[in-house]
């Protein structure tokens, strides 16, 4: 596929998955640790405290875990392409990038590009993720994604407000708004927002700016023990949903409140059971590990397709989170 066959824009979670960005493992280094870094297991935390105040380079420090990594991420684009998905991979950072706001937190990743940038309709949106070690990823990102935006008159490409400088850099007023924290049904928008990842003022925003295109936006307040909404519910196909119940401090919006749901403990959520990825309505990509959760999607008409995928989620993400979807059908 010729990158002027992309139909660039995506309407719904589980609308046919065509394009895909996919995440690299290539300059990898964590920041040095901060109490906002919770959601790491503990062996990262303890050599992220070890680091004397530097990012932590992986391929250095953790060889084998890094190149587990690549593997699983190659592993992934390599299945995307076998059902027909047109794969995109980030190229590395140059060096000024690499410096890019490292007085605020040192550190870089390109593992999860869902999360930086989102896109909706034939919206490309630039977003501010709480940790600043991560806001240099748009930089790549925009890379591959503007010859695709510039074949297309109808495209739009909208970058948010930088957030306020502040240390810590996951403190302060933002706006902050996550990718992770954002999931598409047609023409609504249900932003999970925390203490930890999207926060009020970047829901009002994306509203803002959404709204005279036709969205509506919900938000749905979190308690915060999971990162990002899609931690705790993914949306399968119609009237079909996976839901870690406990992490919302809501009610399921007005517009889900109706679906079935197959409801998730604790332990199937932290193994990541809502961070797959949609390859249409009848077929969800899946961590290995999860047979009760792939039972009943079975019972719900949907095939489960599994993928091991404990390296890379050993970094704090899964699937959809390495995943960036630019092409999806209505």
């Amino acid at each position: 596929m010729k990158e002027s066959d992309v139909a660039f824009g995506a309407y719904t979670d589980y609308g046919k998955l065509r394009a895909a960005i996919v995440g690299s493992a290539e300059g990898l280094a964590l920041p040095p640790y901060n109490p906002t870094l919770h959601h790491y297991n503990d062996e990262v935390r303890s050599a992220l405290k070890a680091t004397g105040g530097k990012a932590l380079d992986i391929r250095q420090a953790m060889p084998q875990r890094w190149e587990r990594t690549v593997a699983q991420l190659d592993n992934l684009a390599e299945l995307y392409r076998s059902y027909g998905v047109e794969v995109y991979r980030p190229r590395p950072y140059t060096k000024e990038e690499r410096q890019y706001l490292s007085e605020l937190q040192p550190g870089s990743s390109l593992l999860y590009p869902a999360d930086p940038v989102y896109t909706v309709g034939k919206h490309y949106i630039e977003l501010n993720i709480r940790r600043a070690y991560r806001r240099k990823e748009i930089f790549p990102l925009r890379d591959l994604v503007m010859p695709l935006l510039g074949t297309d008159s109808e495209t739009h490409h909208a970058v948010m407000p930088a957030p306020c400088p502040y240390q810590p850099s996951s403190g302060g007023p933002g706006p902050y708004l996550e990718g992770g924290d954002i999931i598409c049904y047609r023409d609504y928008l249900f932003v999970g927002e925390s203490d930890i990842a999207t926060n009020r003022a970047g829901t009002n925003w994306l509203a803002d700016y959404i709204r005279p295109f036709g969205y509506q936006v919900y938000p749905v307040p979190m308690k915060g023990q999971i990162l990002h909404l899609l931690g705790a519910m993914v949306l399968i196909r119609e009237g079909l949903l996976l839901l870690f119940r406990d992490e919302l401090a809501c009610d399921l919006p007005p517009p889900l409140a109706q679906w079935d749901v197959i409801e998730l403990t604790e332990a199937e959520a932290k193994a990541y059971a809502t961070v797959g990825v949609s390859l249409d309505d009848s077929r969800y990509i899946i961590p290995a590990g999860l047979d009760r959760v792939c039972n009943e999607l079975v019972k719900h008409g949907v095939e489960p397709i599994e993928i091991e995928y404990d390296a890379v989620s050993y970094w704090g993400g899964c699937v959809s989170c390495s995943t960036h979807a630019i092409a999806r059908e209505p």
